[in-house]
């Protein structure tokens, strides 16, 4: 494992782990006070989703070819 890989694996779990919190938090804050989600934490996550997928795709499509 490179410390590129090490990089990559570490900001993406973490974007993830962060996510998590924020939406786990929003959800239950939501269901105490009986009020539905707020939506700017659904949009957020939208965009983090999309954000992680590029993050992976880039460093997916810089990988070196293997040589046959």
């Amino acid at each position: 494992m490179t410390t590129k890989d090490l990089i990559i694996l570490i900001m993406s779990g973490g974007l993830m782990i962060l996510l998590a919190m924020i939406v786990g938090g929003d959800f239950y804050i939501a269901f105490k006070e009986m009020r539905p989600v707020d939506d700017s934490v659904i949009e957020l996550l939208q965009m983090s989703i999309t954000g992680i997928v590029g993050i992976i795709a880039g460093y997916i499509s810089s990988k070196p070819k293997c040589p046959k």
